[in-house]
């Protein structure tokens, strides 16, 4: 069985920087359990931007040691990728009870590579890390609805960091 793990801004946001216990402990358990973060394009745009305060993005540092990759290309002319997306996009629109055209097209990302991974048959399982409640749930209902509701898991990533880490920084 392949395993794809796809994180998004949320999780790297709540990680920190390098020197942090939380970014550690994730990077702790990537080399442990031989997994690599996947982020979609869109994901990799919010988190590479850089800022006055930061030399390098953490996400650089992490795609440096092997631990993040970035996506492939969404393939909008896949029409399960654009039904995810979509969907994705409406689901998080009726939770937070807002237009689907103000949520971040990075949240539905998420579930639209999954969606892409799933369909090309590179992967029989995936877990989608998200800090957005609602993305979360909406990428495993909407995949759910296309058939690999039992491919699709999401982890919660505040729950996930405090598993991993339970002190703070």
């Amino acid at each position: 069985m392949s395993t794809t793990h796809i994180a998004d801004t949320g999780l790297f946001v709540a990680m920190g920087q390098p020197s942090n216990n939380r970014y550690r402990a994730v990077r702790r358990f990537a080399r442990r359990n031989d997994v690599t973060f996947l982020v979609p394009e869109r994901v990799y745009d919010e988190l590479s931007v850089n800022d006055s305060t930061t030399r390098t993005p953490p996400v650089e540092t992490a795609l440096e040691d092997g631990w993040v990759a970035v996506g492939d290309s969404l393939d909008f002319s896949r029409p399960v990728v654009s039904r995810v997306m979509d969907g994705v996009q409406r689901y998080i629109a009726n939770t937070d009870d807002r237009p689907a055209d103000e949520v971040e097209r990075a949240d539905a990302a998420l579930a639209a590579l999954a969606a892409q991974r799933l369909a090309a048959g590179e992967v029989t399982e995936v877990y989608v890390y998200t800090t957005d409640i609602a993305a979360g749930e909406g990428a495993e209902a909407v995949l759910a609805s296309e058939g690999y509701g039992d491919s699709i898991t999401f982890v919660n990533g505040f729950r996930f960091l405090e598993d991993l880490c339970p002190e703070t920084d």
